[in-house]
């Protein structure tokens, strides 16, 4: 999905929630803009979480940390350096068996 559409879905959430929350104080908790301010405060905090959950869903690895990489390397360079027993550096075979 597209990172600016998810981006301003995110800004729009987190304006209603945090202007829910600012207001909510204020409100008597009698009265029917209380319960609008409430619905209004969990709308917004839903809808942050589902557009998280969406950027979540859709976006791609995160790349891996330093050690996972190094220990991966590692294994083949171990693997793939061994030099076999018969191999010389002309093709040609050495005496004995053995590297030039």
């Amino acid at each position: 999905m597209d990172p600016e559409l998810l981006r301003g879905g995110m800004r729009i959430g987190v304006l209603i929630a945090l202007l829910a929350a600012i207001t909510l104080p204020f409100q008597d908790p009698s009265s029917a803009s209380f319960v609008v301010d409430v619905l209004a405060l969990l709308v917004g905090l839903l809808f942050v979480a589902g557009v998280a959950l969406i950027a979540r869903l859709t976006s791609s690895r995160l790349p891996e940390d330093a050690a996972t990489r190094q220990r991966r390397d590692r294994s083949i360079a171990d693997r793939y350096n061994q030099r076999s027993p018969d191999a010389t550096r002309t093709g040609a075979s050495a005496p004995g068996g053995k590297e030039e």
